[in-house]
């Protein structure tokens, strides 16, 4: 549970529950209930689709070409379809675990601080927040986005919050203070959460107005959650 001010008009605002959503090189996205959707069909239909064009490019001849155009608005079809779905179950994955929020990192520059991301990627990346986006409000659900920085360098442990370049190797993060290993991309996604749920914290303990809507937020996790202070677990989880 959220730590609360001591003021009794704070003591009735309700927590918020958020979801944190990465979105990496290893696969699409992952949450930070530790839901991971990692798009290997999505890679191997992108690289059957390039195989094919590429194939089609090489006749030269204009039956080739109709017949690149029409595989082009297949493709294009399937991929929106794909990313549908996954924003589908992103959106469920927050309903299911009572969160109002939908966090994710910024996608500006994304392509510069993913030079490794393939460019089929970069596009599902933005596609997927598209959706997720004009999704998650019929549902009640906020989708909101925190800066990137460290997210991936960071231990998410909130009695450590150790951030060295050499805590991430590659798909696997192993902090170089504490030890914690665990998934690199779900240790970015908690961290994802833990920056939205500090960031409000800190507006709420700041400047805080009553009736503004402003409320602690925890970090949704699988069997637990986390609100920037400690780990609280969830019975029956």
């Amino acid at each position: 549970m959220a730590i609360l001010p001591t003021s009794p008009r704070f003591r009735k605002i309700p927590s918020q529950t958020v979801l944190g959503i990465d979105l990496g090189v290893n696969g699409l996205a992952v949450a930070s209930t530790g839901t991971f959707w990692q798009g290997n069909d999505y890679d191997h239909w992108c690289r059957e689709f390039e195989k094919r064009r590429g194939e089609m490019q090489q006749r030269g001849t204009q039956a080739a070409h109709n017949a690149l155009l029409r595989l082009g608005k297949r493709e294009e079809a399937w991929r929106k379809q794909y990313i549908h779905t996954i924003a589908n179950e992103i959106v469920t994955e927050a309903v299911e675990h009572d969160c109002g929020v939908i966090v994710f990192e910024e996608l500006t520059d994304i392509r510069e601080r993913l030079p490794q991301a393939k460019w089929h990627h970069i596009w599902a990346f933005r596609l997927l927040f598209e959706y997720v986006s004009y999704k998650a409000p019929e549902r009640g659900i906020l989708v909101e986005q925190v800066k990137p920085n460290h997210t991936s360098q960071r231990c998410s442990r909130t009695d450590c919050g150790f951030t060295h370049k050499d805590n991430r190797h590659g798909k696997q993060f192993e902090c170089q203070k504490c030890g914690y290993e665990v998934n690199a991309d779900y240790n970015a996604a908690k961290n994802i959460g833990l920056r939205y749920a500090r960031k409000r914290q800190h507006r709420l303990c700041s400047s805080p107005k009553p009736g503004s809507g402003d409320a602690p937020v925890d970090v949704r996790l699988n069997g637990g959650t986390l609100n920037g202070e400690c780990y609280q677990p969830i019975a029956g989880d």
